[in-house]
């Protein structure tokens, strides 16, 4: 079904870059929830007028959609947001009086104490999602590449970006999404770097660990997992030991760039971390 000021909202969004994709996601969410209202609010179904919509309303949505559709935190954090967007941008062009969804925060998922490797499955869906800063996708990314976080922020790392070959139709566009992204900022800095400050910085324009981790944890809650560089690259590497049985220890140093000792250490993770 069609929702209050779709056009516009749509327009809206992709004023602000997003991509078909990511507003085809919206349009779901939120034609889900005005399917939910029309379904347990006879009245709103008779008059559907958004000023009558209240906090109760998005709550009772949500409340739906985790206990009765079984969703996940990350999809129930999903869902607010697009929610959230929504009414942010009818009341700041004065469409609505009330804003339904402002003191309604996401649930905290605790971003697992466990390494979880789901989410390399799941990157092509990731690097889609405009949602999400583009330096953790590109960090998502390189470190499903097996590259660590002091390989990719030292100084240099861009001409193994630029060597990188996508391997499909979604990381190519990824890559060219991002290079658009970063130019003007390189440009701004004067330098090639993929990790840069967004202010003017002359002496030292490149992100920090600690400037990069500000951006990771922004996303944290909205993904449901930790982002933090360190746990992404040990998800890698127990993807790759649980994906590739044939290999022998030697091909498996070459190829994960480990010493005998690391590489003992990670395949007894990878026993305690399938128990």
């Amino acid at each position: 079904m069609n929702y209050p000021y779709q056009d516009r909202f749509q327009l809206f969004l992709s004023q602000q870059g997003l991509a078909p994709l990511t507003i085809k996601t919206y349009d779901t969410t939120l034609a889900h929830f005005f399917t939910f209202l029309m379904s347990n609010r006879p009245e709103f179904a008779t008059n559907p007028q958004l000023k009558s919509l209240t906090e109760a309303d998005v709550r009772a949505f949500l409340t739906t959609l985790k206990e009765d559709e079984k969703i996940t935190l990350s999809t129930y954090n999903k869902n607010l947001s697009h929610l959230n967007r929504y009414f942010r941008y009818l009341f700041t062009h004065q469409l609505i009086s009330t804003y339904p969804t402002l003191t309604i925060h996401g649930k905290a998922t605790n971003p697992n104490k466990r390494l979880t490797t789901k989410w390399i499955t799941k990157l092509p869906e990731i690097l889609q999602d405009d949602q999400i800063h583009f330096y953790t996708r590109l960090t998502l990314f390189l470190s499903n590449r097996g590259y660590t976080v002091s390989e990719f922020l030292a100084p240099g790392f861009e001409k193994v970006w630029n060597s990188l070959v996508p391997n499909n139709p979604v990381e190519k566009q990824f890559i060219a999404n991002f290079n658009s992204f970063i130019k003007p900022i390189q440009e701004l800095q004067n330098s090639p770097q993929l990790f840069l400050k967004q202010r003017f910085t002359s002496d030292n324009p490149g992100l920090s660990n600690a400037g990069l981790h500000k951006y990771l944890r922004q996303d944290e809650t909205y993904l449901g997992f930790n982002l933090a560089p360190k746990f992404l690259h040990q998800a890698y590497i127990l993807y790759e030991l649980s994906h590739h049985p044939e290999l022998s220890d030697l091909q498996l140093m070459e190829r994960l760039r480990l010493d005998p000792a690391s590489l003992l250490y990670y395949q007894k993770q990878l026993i305690n971390h399938n128990k």
